[in-house]
């Protein structure tokens, strides 16, 4: 169902709803009022029957029948009919009713007439004669009467509310469809320039930038922008991956089939198969680099953190350093006030990510420092973070491309015949920002590059 659609019948709905209470509240407000009005008539009429009566329980003169089909009954202290201004009449006091009438002196009390729709009402009481009986007991008088003019009123009214609330409930459905439209409107526009073909680069121009639809359209804009840039960096990812994908497959391709042609003796044979396997441990690496990539650029990436000691783990990783390149000077340097702290230092991570994070970037610093020695810091800022400095003595960054770099598979413009695919700084940066961390990389004045990565500490 359309916004539109709901829109008209909520407010329908709605003012249907509130029409219907107050009509009941009318009709049932009437027909209390009615029904008083009646019974003030009745008691009236019965009281009026006490001037009427004679010492020897006779009644004089006629009684004045004003309401519709009005019969009087009127019974003696002995509970004697004396009078009955009809000889016949559709309710019959039994003794059982009289017997009560004289318990509780006065009932208001009504009943269905096979010849009326809606009942008839009626009236008994009790009160002394003229002379007090011998008995004690009172003289009992019964009206009834049949209230044609006030039913016909109450019917009358309940059809006008009938009619008032269909044609009320008509005009509210075609005001609140103009009005549906109206609100509308705004928000159709903005569907009217949707294109028709699949494409992300077009944007939503609103009417008013500052009300609801103006903020809803602005935050589409936003999200058409990252989900455009996200698509280019993508087909960008693809094509620079399928190349350099390609070019170690060439590479094993090529020296199997020299093996195959040429090399007739074991040591040729041999010298083709490292080729061969050393272009296969690159192409595993590279693969394995991008498979990494993938994982963490997935949108719903979730990652098991758990509290770290940060100068444990940057001394794990300065000691698989150690390991996997021995005689690489590497300087590590814990500031004083990080040794200082009463209680380890933590920040709240996945502790194999933050490694590979952290490897990576000393492995670069080696790669491009050829040799050179290199230095690993940790520090704490002024606003309570934990800060990893890496510097070395390498070829350094070309201006510029500090951001450049941090693409899946974009290397630096220096980097001449220095091995690698640059996957590796595109890792480390997902790495930093699934931490809430920043990673800066920028060139040193004396020649080299600076790598910092600064990260929450956790409390």
């Amino acid at each position: 169902m359309k916004i539109k659609h709901k829109i008209i019948l909520w407010f329908s709905s709605l003012v249907a709803g509130s029409l219907l209470l107050f009509s009941v509240y009318v009709y049932f407000t009437y027909s209390s009022l009615r029904q008083r009005a009646m019974d003030g008539w009745l008691e009236r009429k019965a009281r009026v029957t006490e001037q009427l009566i004679t010492k020897d329980d006779a009644v004089v003169g006629k009684i004045t029948t004003s309401l519709p089909e009005q019969v009087v009954f009127i019974y003696s202290p002995k509970d004697s009919l004396i009078f009955a201004s009809e000889v016949t009449n559709d309710f019959l006091a039994s003794q059982a009713f009289r017997k009560r009438v004289r318990d509780e002196r006065l009932v208001r009390f009504s009943y269905q007439s096979p010849q009326h729709k809606y009942p008839k009402d009626g009236m008994a009481l009790t009160y002394p004669g003229p002379w007090p009986s011998p008995s004690g007991q009172e003289y009992l008088v019964l009206v009834t009467a049949y209230d044609e003019d006030g039913y016909n009123r109450q019917s009358n009214l309940m059809d006008l509310l009938i009619l008032g609330d269909i044609f009320a409930i008509v005009v509210v459905g075609l005001l609140g469809y103009f009005f549906s439209r109206q609100a509308l409107k705004p928000l159709n526009r903005l569907i009217d320039q949707l294109p028709q073909e699949g494409s992300l680069g077009f944007r939503l121009k609103p009417e008013n930038p500052n009300d609801e639809v103006g903020v809803l359209a602005s935050a589409f804009n936003e999200l058409l922008q990252r989900q455009e840039k996200l698509v280019d960096n993508q087909r960008a990812f693809i094509s620079q991956a399928s190349h350099e994908l390609r070019t170690p497959l060439t590479t094993i391709k090529g020296w199997l089939e020299t093996s195959l042609t040429y090399d007739f003796n074991v040591q040729e044979l041999k010298k083709g198969m490292s080729q061969a396997v050393r272009e296969l441990d690159k192409l595993t690496a590279l693969s394995n680099g991008l498979l990494q990539l993938a994982q963490l650029d997935n949108v719903q990436v979730k990652i098991d953190k758990q509290p770290l000691d940060v100068v444990e783990l940057v001394l794990e990783v300065a000691d698989l350093l150690g390991q996997q390149k021995p005689g690489q000077t590497l300087s590590v340097n814990v500031s004083q006030d990080v040794l200082e702290q009463s209680t380890p230092l933590l920040i709240l991570g996945n502790p194999y990510l933050l490694r590979t994070a952290l490897y990576n970037l000393l492995d670069n610093a080696v790669k491009y420092s050829q040799g050179q020695p290199v230095s690993f810091s940790l520090e704490i800022t002024q606003d309570q973070q934990a800060h990893i400095r890496i510097l070395d003595q390498g070829i350094g960054l070309t201006p510029g491309e500090e951001e450049r770099i941090l693409q899946p598979l974009v290397r630096g413009s220096n980097v001449q015949s220095i091995e690698g695919f640059g996957v590796g700084l595109t890792l480390t940066h997902r790495i930093v920002l699934l931490h809430q961390g920043q990673l800066t990389l920028s060139p040193r004045e004396s020649g080299g590059t600076c790598a910092e990565i600064r990260l929450p500490l956790y409390s």
